[in-house]
């Protein structure tokens, strides 16, 4: 019914009718494919790819795409980046903030835990490597002396206006 919307198995609800619908236990990826293709499934869901990519932003992207298409959408891994993993942030249903840690393999299929299916709103966060994280604190603390070095070389920059 979901695909093809058969009438003859939507019965017409009257007043004092009563509906159950109960929970799925699991979800499969082929069930999941397959309810994100139903006609009341949005168009596109809106995800955000933050961190070390080429392009970090919000992008619309159809329903059921896995975390390795939302990442290629944001043009990739730039050189700064972690490539061996990312973080998936999801707002889950009852409120709550979920973060998990993805591998990234991307010729893995559709995957829990390998390559998840996105749901709109969620964030994909690409970390630092190890060596960005260091150059950039290496960075930070080596700008201060370049200051300090730059008081001692004030009395040469200063003769050079009287030659």
């Amino acid at each position: 019914m979901l695909k093809s919307g058969d009438a003859n198995q939507d019965p017409i609800l009257q007043e004092g009718d009563s509906i159950v619908v109960t929970q799925v236990a699991a979800l499969n990826p082929a069930e999941a494919s397959a309810l994100a293709s139903t006609s009341f499934s949005p168009d596109s869901i809106k995800i955000n790819v933050v961190g070390e990519v080429a392009q970090p932003g919000t992008f619309e992207l159809p329903p059921n795409t896995p975390l390795n298409q939302a990442i290629l959408a944001a043009g990739g891994f730039n050189n700064r980046a972690r490539r061996a993993s990312v973080n998936l942030v999801r707002l889950n249903e009852d409120g709550s903030v979920s973060r998990e840690e993805i591998p990234v393999d991307f010729t893995q299929g559709i995957a829990d835990g390998k390559n998840p299916s996105l749901r709109n709103n969620d964030v994909v966060v690409v970390g630092r490597s190890g060596l960005a994280a260091t150059s950039d604190t290496l960075g930070q603390v080596l700008a201060p002396l370049g200051n300090v070095f730059s008081i001692f070389q004030f009395p040469f920059n200063f003769l050079r206006i009287f030659r």
